[in-house]
């Protein structure tokens, strides 16, 4: 109650009492006593406060103020004639003596929703209670209550992981901290209180934090800043803090402010920044062609100046360029399915596949990645690709000069059935990934070429294919290069290396000369392929790679055996799968075919305009040799006869003379008729006869054939 209210009760007294007032208490009918209560009647209806008159006795509410129904709900009206406790859930006192108020809490019901309220309670007479009602409750409860709740306030700021801090705006001095701002500055709360920044920053910082603490007593709202602030122990710390003010009416008093540590977020920022440059560098001088493109539409995003290179691409990225524009449309669907698959999950293989220069299709080597986007960029598809319609030519010279053979199916059903079973074989032994081979034949029939292709057609594709001539390296060498050194484990061995057993992890390995691996190595070897376990050398760590190998020799391995120079058990591991490749000799009829590829990759290879096609005395003379030195012999001769014929085709004055020699001992007849029909009676019998395959063969048609064989 307001001291005022109290006075005006406590003067209740003295007022002369009207007519009747000392006859209110013995009345029978306390209704009947409202009127003779004239002008303190009139003080309780003007009350501004909720006040009632109560008859002690009964507890019914003879009058009251006019605010009252106002002011404790619209449910209270009408209260006279009520019982005060029907309205108000209240301790009362059994008396209350005049002059000596009393106050109480209770609980106000008669309103919509029932609230605390705080009861004054003063006596006018031995049967009448002046009682005044307002909201709130107890004072000391509620005092209890805001005191619990700015403890419960405190406990939250200090326990804070933020920095939380108030300025006064009258001298910008720091009058509240918390426990992170002390841990982040450095400075305990009682040496910073009444100080101001620049009592303890450098000036340059405090400038900037009261420039920005008078653009927020200017705005009067909400700022949020990044700012690097100097801490006395961690250094330079970057903080994003949120300021605002506090008004008193139109002054302000005070800034609130909430400091976030953003220093790892900034450092970690910075180092993106730094990696997205050396990407971007790394990108810019990469040799292989880099598009990124959105998946949904197409629209190419950006290339590096490798892809503006191959693909013929000029300037920016421009509007309506997609990635169809270089894409083959047959091969559309594919990448539309492959970008499908990567936003499924899927890792793509790296794959050959065409693309387009200009309108033209060229060969590429290409690897699709997905690039996951973000709540600002969407996602993006790139591609890494290289021409690699010059390295097919390389890799096919390289076969030819390493006793290479025809690649596809077509080529295959032209050789002779020797060496069909041959590739038949190595197809079967490809499907399986550990069974290791044993490829035996002369020098120079192919045993490299087709040691690749069974890499090649394994599910061991995709990883590496290495390989090695165990007569090519001394001794002492040929372990290292194998499985590997650690540093300091020979003179020389300044830093650890990895083998090629290490690096073909998950492919393939050619010990090609296989008979001449020393007998220290072959055990090493045993090892490894019956455990695929293997050390170092100088090492202790014992590593593990799963790698097939094909072993390769021109040798007979038993009769090394037998003479105590290979060990028995490596030779019965090694030969789990034997293929003998028979030499040109076995398989004549395979040598014209043989003899067209390589004259015309030596062609491609000097720029030089020659038809592949041979004449039929000269592939008659090249049937008819033995070539001791197979294929490697085949090449170096039609080598020698391309330069010799200096661009006209090749005729027999350019075959080596022990060629041509071979040729004048074995024919009687050197018209060139009959060699040509000699010829082809010699590819007919190879072919059993079959017009279409010996039409293959010497590379005519079939009618043509026809028309031969109707001359003949």
């Amino acid at each position: 109650m307001k001291p005022e209210d109290s006075a005006k009760i406590q003067h209740l007294e003295p007022v002369p009492a009207p007519r009747g007032w000392s006859q209110v208490g013995q009345s029978q009918d306390p209704a009947a006593q409202i009127e003779p209560l004239g002008s303190a009647s009139n003080f309780v209806t003007c009350f501004p406060e909720p006040l009632f008159i109560v008859e002690r006795a009964t507890l019914r509410i003879m009058a009251m103020s006019r605010v009252a129904p106002d002011e404790l709900g619209p449910n209270s009206s009408p209260l006279e004639q009520r019982r005060l406790t029907d309205l108000l859930h209240v301790d009362l006192p059994s008396t209350v003596e005049i002059g000596s108020p009393l106050s109480v809490g209770g609980r106000w019901l008669a309103a919509p929703q029932p609230f605390e309220v705080h009861v004054r309670i003063a006596a006018v007479s031995p049967d009448l209670w002046l009682v005044l009602v307002r909201r709130g409750g107890d004072p000391a409860r509620v005092s209890e209550e805001l005191r619990e709740a700015n403890r419960f306030l405190e406990a939250v700021v200090e326990n804070i992981p933020d920095m939380i801090f108030v300025k006064r705006a009258s001298d910008h001095t720091f009058f509240r901290f918390n426990r992170a701002a002390e841990e982040l500055l450095g400075w305990k709360r009682t040496d910073m209180a009444g100080k101001s920044d620049y009592d303890f920053f450098p000036k340059q910082e405090a400038d900037f934090f009261r420039a920005k603490d008078l653009e927020i007593y200017a705005r009067g709202e909400l700022l949020e800043i990044e700012e690097p602030i100097s801490s006395r122990h961690k250094g330079t710390r970057w903080l994003h803090t949120k300021k605002v003010p506090v008004y008193d009416g139109g002054r302000p008093l005070y800034i609130v402010g909430i400091s976030e540590d953003i220093t790892e977020r900034k450092l970690a920022e910075e180092r993106a920044r730094v990696l997205e440059r050396e990407l971007a560098a790394v990108v810019l001088k990469a040799n292989d062609a880099i598009v990124t493109w959105t998946p949904g539409d197409g629209k190419i995003v950006s290339w590096n100046p490798a892809a503006a290179q191959l693909y013929g691409l000029d300037g920016a990225p421009r509007e309506g360029l997609t990635i169809a524009t270089l894409v083959p449309p047959s091969l559309r669907p594919e990448l539309s399915a492959n970008t499908e698959r990567l936003f499924a999950g899927h890792k793509l293989p790296v794959a050959q596949t065409y693309r387009l220069r200009g309108g033209i299709e060229i060969e590429v080597e290409e690897s699709l990645s997905l690039i996951p986007g973000g709540v600002e960029r969407p996602a993006r598809v790139a591609s890494i690709g290289r021409d690699i319609g010059e390295l097919a030519r390389l890799r096919r010279a390289t076969e030819i000069l390493t006793g290479g053979g025809p690649e596809d199916e077509s080529d295959t059903n032209a050789l002779a059935p020797a060496m069909r079973e041959v590739i038949a074989a190595a197809d079967d032994v490809a499907q399986d990934r550990f069974a290791n081979v044993l490829l035996l034949g002369e020098t120079g029939v192919g045993k490299t070429w087709l040691a690749r292709r069974i890499h090649q057609r394994s599910p061991r594709g995709g990883k590496p294919f290495l390989d090695i001539n165990c007569a090519g390296l001394a001794p002492q060498l040929l372990e290292s290069e194998l499985f590997g050194y650690e540093r300091g484990a020979f003179t020389g061995a300044v830093s650890p290396k990895r083998g090629l057993v290490e690096a073909a992890d998950g492919g393939t390995v050619l010990l090609d000369e296989v008979g001449e691996l020393p007998i220290n190595v072959q055990a090493h070897l045993l090892t490894f392929l019956d455990e695929h376990r293997f050390r170092r050398v100088g090492g202790t760590r014992v590593m593990q790679a799963d790698v097939r190998i094909i072993a390769a020799t021109n040798v007979d391995l038993v009769d090394r055996v037998a003479q105590g120079l290979f060990r028995k058990d490596l030779f019965y591991r090694l030969s789990v799968v034997p293929i003998r490749i028979p030499p040109l000799r076995e398989r004549r009829i395979d040598i014209p075919g043989l003899a067209r590829s390589i004259v015309a990759e030596l062609a491609r290879r000097a720029g030089r305009h020659v038809r592949a096609n041979l004449a039929p005395a000269v592939a008659a003379a090249l049937e008819r040799y033995d070539w001791p030195g197979n294929l490697r012999e085949l090449r170096n001769a039609l080598e020698r006869a391309l330069i010799a014929s200096r661009g006209d085709p090749i005729s027999l004055c350019h075959l080596p003379p022990e060629i041509r020699a071979n040729t004048c001992s074995g024919d009687s007849s050197q018209r060139l008729e009959d060699v040509e029909r000699a010829h082809i009676r010699r590819v007919l019998e190879s072919s059993g006869g079959n017009r279409t395959r010996a039409a293959q063969v010497l590379n005519i048609g079939r009618s043509t054939l026809k028309r031969h064989l109707a001359e003949m």
